[in-house]
């Protein structure tokens, strides 16, 4: 009895989410598409502000040391961590970034490599060396990423209703109409509250002077902010005296900053909010599961929905419930199959209809991607000027589209000193670094470019930022750029955590620090700098920062707040949250049934494979198992041959693939289980990948505890998936069952009331009676009919 694992087909073709890869599930025996978000390792950060290239004769600017002013001399706002840094040794700040990697792994906190052809999943490296920026900078950052994304949803605004900005020839049509992203069908569209772009994150870089410049702007489906939560999370957890003695803005409220903003994109009041994934193949899923449970809010897959009437209803345990906002992270082409791309089974049918006719709000809008196109880039300074009347606070980079004649020579003229992209780049791929390639890359690039042109910007390289990094012979500095991360209200207001992601480039002299490339992430330490002296300041500081907190006392008192109280999702519309049911999807009702049921699983074969090393199974007992269970064994061998056959069969298949299915589970249960349980169950493969079977059954131990601590409805259906197991086997083996079936019964009757499961008590009660095989078939065969129910 195999699970039928959720369909997933993750596909896409936006800039940061350019490769498609096809991953066969054995499991589901259905084709699973990977899809790519438009992440935190999205384009490339290559850059400039010069207009003219340097000649390759003359030297290299000095990069901006981010801590250091000059060798051994920190800037003001860095001094306590510079103290610290000049008082440690080499080994104890490797072996903080070892654990600092053990938490990752223990977490999950990982990302997968579309361009390997096994999609590898692989641990972000994480450096434990802080990047800071002083509070008064912030508030420069703070003010330029404000302005700009005020204008970027007014210029999206604009495209699908007056078109201003287009009539005063500011922005070319033809390249609005040009862009992938453009949808024409959303003119005229009437939003409730006008914002398109809610969530969004704009890359910054810092040239040779220090000065903060905008590299691209990702408003459709940006991802990372989980990165910058756990980086915050593990230098509290390692570097906690430092966080004493620093007046660190706390970023650990982003959750909440990001249900008020989803719920502002409605007039409706407690509105219901759910976040829509592409499915656990996709590289950001960790970020959508974290998400979901920090905010309590159903993470759902298309499947889950339906559309009817005209709304939105997700498919739970007690019945439908409707949805008001759905914050997507699937890209437009694949959200309706009957609107978009037609084999698309990621989305929802019809669901288009129920966005045009005012009943949900999808978050963020379809055709939000036309403004980050790269070949719009340019143009936003003058949207600033245009909508607000206002010049740009931070300034972009210099860049040369070639689909302009004579830019297109300069370029080509150029490419050995120039960083060209593709308009619809990602993750650092298709993109030309021309002073570290080699004739012949140069020579196939320009072939590419001639051949298309208008697919192509260029920029002039730019040594971005660094920041001392710990790597194998020491602490040398590594390049870096910043995401803030921009929430867009629905009243117009604008909210960004003080932080962001800080992506690193590993890699000595590698200007790209997308994950994909061998980046890694730092955590970002907004520190107050009021209490220094006014000259000690950066220039373009706007003001001082209001006194801070320190992160460390938020800390103290946050870090444990639901060490008792288990967070799930609740139903909307509750005055009391005590008295709001919570949400469990049918989906997801199953894949905690299997989990129960692959646990059991696990701990009988564990077993199984204990009496065969002791020697404590008879040949009788052995051939019972062979003919019943179906083991890979020939009968007709000698005891010897049989058991050793057998031994191997688990080694190598059984267990194996039972706990491949538990962690597939575990996964797509992770919105309604704790993060700690979570934790432990990602041990278990961990243990198994190493061929420690048995401490992987023992692991489970601890597994179990935890499920047994969750919330009654979540335990409920994963006990019942376990005494489904117990029950089954016993009928195969033909043991005595009553015992087996009472507490299956039991178990059936602690669900919920209004569920179709409560059903399966009338037939439990007939085997419990008759104890005939046959009353079990009827037991089984409208088990696993309810159990594909919602998948």
């Amino acid at each position: 009895m195999n699970q039928k694992s959720s369909q997933s087909q993750s596909q896409t073709q936006s800039k940061d989410e350019g490769n498609t890869k096809n991953q066969n599930q054995s499991q589901s025996q259905q084709q699973s598409q990977s899809v790519k978000e438009h992440d935190a390792d999205s384009n490339s950060s290559t850059v400039t502000t010069a207009k003219e290239p340097l000649p390759k004769s003359e030297k290299k600017a000095k990069s901006f040391d981010e801590l250091q002013m000059a060798k051994g001399q920190y800037r003001p706002v860095a001094q306590v961590v510079g103290n610290w840094l000049d008082n440690i040794n080499m080994d104890a700040l490797n072996y903080l970034n070892e654990q600092a990697e053990n938490i990752f792994y223990r977490k999950g906190v990982t990302f997968t490599v579309y361009s390997d052809a096994k999609n590898i999943e692989r641990m972000i490296p994480f450096d434990i060396i802080p990047r800071i920026i002083a509070a008064s900078e912030w508030k420069h950052i703070e003010a330029g990423c404000k302005q700009r994304i005020t204008a970027l949803n007014a210029f999206l605004h604009d495209i699908y209703h007056d078109q201003a900005i287009m009539k005063a020839d500011i922005v070319p049509a033809s390249y609005v109409y040009a862009s992938g992203c453009y949808e024409p069908w959303m003119m005229g569209i009437e939003l409730d509250k006008p914002i398109y772009s809610h969530i969004s994150g704009i890359d910054l870089i810092r040239d040779e002077t220090g000065k903060f410049c905008v590299l691209e702007d990702n408003l459709r489906t940006p991802s990372g902010v989980s990165y910058m939560l756990e980086s915050r999370n593990i230098s509290e957890t390692l570097l906690s005296d430092i966080f004493a003695d620093t007046p660190i803005m706390g970023i650990s409220d982003y959750p909440n900053r990001l249900k008020a903003c989803l719920a502002s994109s409605t007039s409706k009041y407690d509105p219901q909010v759910v976040i829509l994934t592409p499915g656990r193949f996709n590289s950001a899923y960790y970020e959508h599961a974290f998400l979901a449970h920090e905010m309590n809010v159903p993470l759902v897959h298309g499947y889950d929905l339906v559309v009817e009437d005209s709304k939105v209803y997700m498919q739970g345990i007690r019945g439908k419930v409707q949805v008001d906002v759905i914050y997507r992270r699937i890209d437009d082409p694949y959200i309706d199959p009957l609107a978009f791309q037609s084999d698309s089974i990621l989305g929802v049918s019809g669901l288009m209809s129920a966005y045009r006719a005012g009943n949900v709000v999808i978050v963020n809008a379809p055709g939000t991607g036309v403004a980050d196109d790269k070949s719009l880039y340019p143009f936003v300074p003058d949207m600033i000027k245009f909508y607000l009347n206002e010049e740009p606070i931070l300034p972009n980079i210099e860049t040369y589209q070639c689909r302009k004649p004579d830019e297109l020579k300069y370029v080509l003229d150029n490419l050995d000193k120039l960083v060209v992209k593709e308009t619809q780049g990602s993750g650092g791929y298709g993109m030309l670094i021309g002073p570290t390639s080699t004739k012949k890359e140069i020579e196939e690039y320009r072939l590419r470019l001639l051949e298309n042109p208008a697919g192509f910007i260029a920029q002039p390289t730019i040594s971005l930022s660094t920041n001392p990094t710990a790597v194998s012979d020491g602490i040398a500095p590594r390049h870096i750029d910043l995401r803030p991360f921009i929430l867009s209200h629905g009243d117009g207001s604008v909210d960004i955590v003080p932080g962001g992601l800080t992506r690193v480039a590993m890699v000595e002299g590698s200007l790209v620090v997308n994950s994909s490339q061998g980046g890694g992430i730092k955590d970002t330490w907004v520190v107050d700098d009021s209490h220094l002296p006014s000259s000690t300041k950066k220039p373009n500081g706007n003001g001082h920062a209001d006194k801070c907190t320190p992160a460390s006392l938020e800390s103290n008192s946050s870090a444990h707040t639901n060490y008792y109280n288990r967070v799930q999702p609740l139903e909307a519309g509750y005055e009391m949250l005590d008295d709001a049911p919570m949400i469990l999807l049918l989906s997801t009702a199953s894949h905690l049934i299997w989990l129960g049921r692959y646990s059991e699983r696990l701990y009988y074969y564990d077993d199984v494979m204990k009496k065969l090393i002791k020697d404590d199974l008879k040949k009788s007992q052995v051939k019972h198992l062979i003919s019943h269970l179906g083991f890979e064994v020939d009968e007709n061998e000698s005891l010897r041959t049989m058991k050793t056959q057998m031994l191997s069969d688990l080694e190598k298949n059984i267990i194996p693939n039972i706990v491949q299915s538990i962690d597939d589970n575990v996964q797509e249960a992770k919105g309604v289980i704790g993060k700690d349980t979570a934790e432990l169950y990602n041990l278990i493969k961990r243990l198994s990948s190493a061929g420690t079977y048995r401490a992987a059954t023992l692991q489970l131990h601890a597994c179990n505890a935890a499920m047994k601590q969750e919330h009654p409805t979540v335990t409920g259906f994963w006990q019942l998936g376990r005494h489904f197991e117990q029950l089954e086997r016993a009928v195969l083996l033909e043991e005595d069952s009553i015992e087996i079936s009472l507490e299956f019964k039991y178990w059936i009757n602690e669900l919920p009331e209004n569920t179709r499961w409560r059903e399966l008590t009338r037939l439990a009660n007939q085997m419990i009676r008759s104890k005939k095989f046959s009353d079990f078939e009827l037991i089984s065969k409208e088990f696993n009919i309810i159990l594909r129910q919602g998948v």
